[in-house]
């Protein structure tokens, strides 16, 4: 998966995003959590950090995984 690096201007927007209150960064960490669930990535400690905060505060985090889990698992069919 890592040979799909990231155009100019993805790498300018999530650096965009991640100046403002680091929106780019938080937004990120469920989509990398059901990665990890699935055995694609591994996480860090700051990220599993944030990701139970999220799941904290209504459960954001844990909606959003499971989105992307969902999309993870059609797409290995």
């Amino acid at each position: 998966m890592n040979d799909k690096q990231l155009t100019s201007m993805e790498k300018f927007w999530y650096v965009l995003q991640w100046l403002c209150f680091g929106a780019g960064y938080f937004a990120k960490i469920p989509s990398k959590k059901a990665m990890s669930e699935r055995g694609l990535c591994t996480m860090t400690g700051a990220e599993n950090f944030w990701y139970l905060l999220q799941c904290i505060f209504f459960g954001v985090g844990y909606f959003q995984k499971v989105i992307v889990k969902k999309a993870l698992s059609e797409a290995s069919k």
